[in-house]
């Protein structure tokens, strides 16, 4: 059974904070995906510039330190998107800059909806 986005995002925050965070918990949660929130569009905008005509060594390395902060912030299908760019780019193959995008503009959206959900979940209790 394939694990929802959701459950993906809520799982780890328990791991982050505990099964049952306290108010300090909850803060912390809150800022960790509003800062990925913030911080996500201006990374995409550098790997799109990156998918058209930079280094693939600079991709590999944008890829996976965006892979990284998708994965700490349960957001796994944006982070295996990433590691498949990142495992392309270590091969000296940039992807299509189109797809690509496309693809990592698709699970944005996604994943953002259940972030900011969550977010305010948090900050409301």
């Amino acid at each position: 059974m394939e694990r929802s986005r959701q459950d993906e995002v809520r799982d780890r925050m328990r791991d982050i904070a505990g099964g049952d965070p306290g108010t300090a918990e909850r803060a912390l949660m809150s800022r960790l995906i509003r800062s990925f929130l913030a911080k996500t569009p201006g990374a995409v905008d550098r790997l799109g510039e990156l998918l058209r005509g930079g280094d693939p060594a600079e991709l590999r390395d944008h890829a996976h330190t965006m892979k990284g902060s998708a994965a700490n912030i349960g957001a796994g299908v944006l982070a295996g998107i990433l590691a498949e760019v990142e495992n392309a780019a270590r091969e000296g193959f940039v992807p299509d800059p189109d797809v690509t995008l496309g693809r990592v503009a698709a699970e944005q959206a996604l994943a953002f909806e259940v972030l900011e959900r969550f977010a305010a979940e948090l900050e409301s209790s």
